[in-house]
């Protein structure tokens, strides 16, 4: 099958991983782009021209047709296998609470992560109370999340579909980076759930083995600080 269309974006990257896994999960082949270089190559002016928003990652299909946000491409993506597409819902209520579940995770869980582990990683200012308090946000999703999955394998159904793909995407950095095997046995659903997807065979070929957290990551002095 010829690919139907190019990926643009850092090919380890989380949102770019949530396409790809899609696609390895369907068959379906893409183009990538693993030389690309993040705020350098989504700031030039063919680019703009393309995804106005500067938004990583992106599509390019046939005809001329573009997307921007991993999720909209994920899902068009997923649609390429046709109407009986088995990452997709196959009724109304299935499709709705796919999307249900693909908007919580970016809506509420991922700004959350963003707010604890960014300021750590230095990709924003670490101002305590804010990230204190995006933590008690996170820690609260992640508790809705283990009650939701207590009797359940997959979010919508006895299937995968989209939104667990999505869903896994958003939680990498999370078991990467911050939840440790205290927080892991806290939230055991989630951390089920998270294990039996990550070990998916579509998952293993896209992003290989994932090493859980052992510590926290903590916040690096900053430059100025460093000098004192």
């Amino acid at each position: 099958m010829a690919p139907i269309g190019t990926l643009t974006g850092p090919t380890g990257n989380p949102r770019n991983n949530k396409v790809r896994i899609v696609a390895q999960f369907l068959g379906i082949e893409l183009n990538t782009t693993p030389n690309f270089v993040m705020n350098v190559d989504n700031k030039t002016e063919e680019y703009i021209a393309k995804f106005p928003t500067g938004k990583v990652p992106a599509f390019e299909g046939a005809n001329d047709f573009k997307l921007v946000d991993s999720s909209a491409i994920a899902y068009y993506v997923a649609s390429q296998a046709g109407s009986n597409s088995p990452l997709l819902g196959q009724t109304a209520e299935e499709t709705a609470e796919i999307l249900q579940y693909m908007f919580f995770a970016e809506a509420d869980f991922m700004p959350a992560l963003a707010g604890t582990v960014y300021p750590i990683l230095g990709y924003m200012p670490f101002v305590k109370p804010a990230q204190q308090f995006s933590e008690e946000q996170l820690f609260r999703f992640l508790g809705v999340l283990d009650a939701i999955l207590l009797n359940k394998t997959f979010l919508v159904g006895e299937r995968i579909t989209i939104a667990d793909i999505a869903f896994a995407c958003d939680l990498m950095t999370a078991y990467a980076l911050y939840l440790t095997s205290e927080d892991r046995k806290k939230y055991r659903n989630v951390t089920r759930y998270f294990k039996t997807m990550i070990n998916q065979p579509a998952f293993k070929a896209v992003v290989g083995e994932v090493t859980l957290c052992v510590e926290r990551v903590k916040p690096q002095p900053s430059a100025k600080d460093a000098k004192k």
